[in-house]
């Protein structure tokens, strides 16, 4: 691996590696990974790796307060979520175009690492971008069944650990101490109605304003985190994208379950072709989407 720092436009440093496309073939162009919610981006190591063996680079990086781009307690760390989308993506975004402008550049963004992306102007200029397990977190879009425990994390558990703490520990299930900011952003938008997009203070023109191809994954068996009812009202903010989406059945993963993390872990390798042989249309099938082939799931476009 490569390592890398990259400074935001408000002096934060945020700390990522290139996992380099391997083979004799050219590089077919750049993969940036947009982490989920407080999720460290080593977790999608394997799945860099697969797409690093299909003559792709690939980008991953932490979100300030994250992972390595944590330098402070996430109690003193003033870090919001909207930072992350308006700042921190658009710096990496800067700093990957400034580096090869002419290079294909291919958005992946796992959970809130796609339904924040419309919020870095630069994502409107990437030549495909891809959301898996990404919708919006408005409770009004989830299945009535979840209403009773979303709504008991937005008004109880939530303000009482920011509190209590001073800031969302990781024991409370989102895998990553949360600074406050974050955690308030989140719950703030997730209340509501449109979640981010009812926010007035936001700049949301970059959703509609990016017209290139998308692909939305979907995972039928998670309920809890991305629905497809979520996934749907996000999709609505890209209506201009050139846009397919499509479902994966949780009987294809790995002992029948997927759920909101399951897509990127190895036992699912076997689902990562959904990616590969888009990615072979959108940027030009080669040599090197042939390993793709060998375990291929049918696609339709």
């Amino acid at each position: 691996m490569e390592n890398c720092t990259i400074k935001t436009e408000d002096g934060r440093l945020l700390v990522g590696n290139w996992i380099r496309a391997s083979g004799a073939l050219p590089v077919r162009g750049t993969i940036v990974i947009h982490s989920a919610t407080g999720v460290p981006c080593t977790f999608y190591n394997a799945f860099a790796t697969y797409l690093s063996e299909h003559a792709l680079d690939v980008f991953l990086w932490d979100a300030r307060g994250i992972g390595k781009s944590a330098t402070v307690h996430a109690r003193d760390d003033s870090a919001t979520m909207c930072d992350w989308g308006q700042r921190d993506q658009q710096a990496v975004l800067h700093h990957l175009r400034s580096a090869d402008p002419s290079r294909k550049l291919v958005i992946i963004g796992h959970s809130s690492g796609g339904h924040l992306s419309g919020l870095a102007p630069l994502t409107s200029k990437a030549d495909a971008l891809i959301l898996i397990a990404s919708g919006g977190c408005d409770w009004r879009d989830y299945p009535p069944s979840q209403w009773p425990r979303l709504l008991a994390a937005w008004w109880l558990a939530m303000p009482l650990l920011l509190k209590l703490w001073g800031y969302l520990p990781a024991w409370a299930g989102v895998g990553h101490d949360l600074p406050r900011g974050v955690a308030q952003d989140w719950r703030r938008w997730s209340l509501t109605q449109g979640y981010l997009f009812g926010d007035a203070t936001l700049d949301t023109t970059g959703y509609s304003g990016y017209c290139a191809p998308l692909l939305a994954l979907s995972i039928s068996d998670d309920q809890g985190f991305a629905p497809p009812g979520t996934v749907r009202a996000l999709l609505q903010r890209f209506h201009n994208a050139k846009t397919h989406h499509h479902e994966i059945p949780a009987a294809e993963g790995h002992r029948g379950r997927i759920g909101h993390f399951g897509f990127f872990k190895s036992q699912n390798a076997a689902l990562w072709p959904y990616v590969m042989q888009w990615l072979d249309i959108v940027l030009g099938a080669s040599e090197a989407s042939g390993q793709s082939r060998e375990n291929s799931v049918k696609v339709t476009l």
